[in-house]
């Protein structure tokens, strides 16, 4: 079974900003005209773009860098035009590791494709995908640069659950509702929490109608599981002051509305996910119905035996 999870990009590895001073094109050995370089240095990387636009890429400074001149990258894939907002980046290149218990040793993915470069086309981080034996159940990613061989503490990575993909929603849209997608104190292990307590909630409620785990996570259940951890995080901030308040409310109307079956979950092949079975089980006592005046009572609450 594939295990996926999502390493988002943090903002301490991002130092300086700027931008080009003059079109670029596609090749390598690249010469670029920024218009301030005061920061950058050879063997670090600038992602050119806006990051997590679609043509947004990463790539290495490979000569000295003086100032006031043009900086010189390894190759793009692509064209930029002046004007492009260019992002310094201490690393290019993220390292997984998986253990299986969240206290244990973690060992590299190598074979998995670890070190891999930093997805900066996606606005929610890095993608990895495990699929080995060894039956790792959780999963840490570091920083890597791979022109100085430097790394991150593997220490400092927060352990995370490898099946993302059974996850109710995403870090990044967590991070997206609360913006604190710039916010680099807040780190992912401290967002998984509510995220976590979130989908206990829903859970708790849309069990009574569905069966668990449900076989996909419908885009609703995404929104109420995001709302919720998002509204824990901000009523823990800012109490009935923010947000958070709203969010939570949001979240439960729709979930009792799940309950009551006056909203439906529906899969993508645009059928009602699978729901619990009655068959076997007790509805009330008795069976019997009368058509003109309803059920048969035998006997009433106010009896005692």
């Amino acid at each position: 079974m594939t295990k996926q999870f999502i390493a988002s990009t943090e903002e301490f590895i991002k130092k300086e900003r700027s931008s080009l001073a003059n079109d670029c094109v596609l090749g390598t050995n690249v010469s670029l005209t920024v218009a301030d370089n005061n920061v950058m240095t050879q063997n670090t990387f600038v992602v050119i773009g806006y990051e997590g636009a679609e043509e947004t890429e990463i790539a290495k400074i490979n000569a000295s860098v003086t100032p006031g001149q043009t900086i010189v990258v390894d190759k793009l894939l692509f064209n930029h035009k002046k004007g492009t907002p260019i992002t310094i980046y201490s690393y290019d290149k993220r390292k997984f590791y998986g253990c299986t218990s969240a206290t244990g040793t973690f060992t590299e993915l190598t074979a998995y494709g670890s070190p891999a470069l930093i997805q900066v086309d996606d606005p929610q981080g890095t993608t990895f995908e495990y699929n080995g034996v060894e039956g790792y159940k959780y999963f840490k990613a570091t920083y890597y640069n791979s022109a100085t061989t430097t790394e991150t503490d593997l220490a400092d990575s927060d352990a995370v659950p490898g099946d993302q993909s059974t996850r109710y929603t995403t870090i990044s849209n967590i991070r997206i509702q609360t913006n604190l997608t710039n916010n680099p104190y807040i780190t992912d292990g401290m967002i998984d929490v509510y995220r976590t307590r979130a989908e206990n909630e829903v859970k708790s409620i849309i069990m009574f109608r569905y069966e668990l785990p449900l076989v996909e996570i419908p885009a609703i259940i995404e929104n109420c599981a995001t709302l919720l951890a998002a509204g824990y995080m901000d009523y823990k901030e800012f109490g009935r002051d923010g947000e958070g308040v709203k969010w939570l409310g949001e979240a439960r109307g729709i979930l009792n509305s799940i309950k009551k079956g006056t909203q439906r979950l529906i899969g993508q092949d645009e059928q009602e996910l699978p729901t619990i079975t009655t068959a076997n089980t007790v509805q009330g006592y008795p069976d019997g119905v009368d058509n003109r005046n309803g059920p048969i009572r035998m006997f009433t609450s106010k009896q005692r035996f």
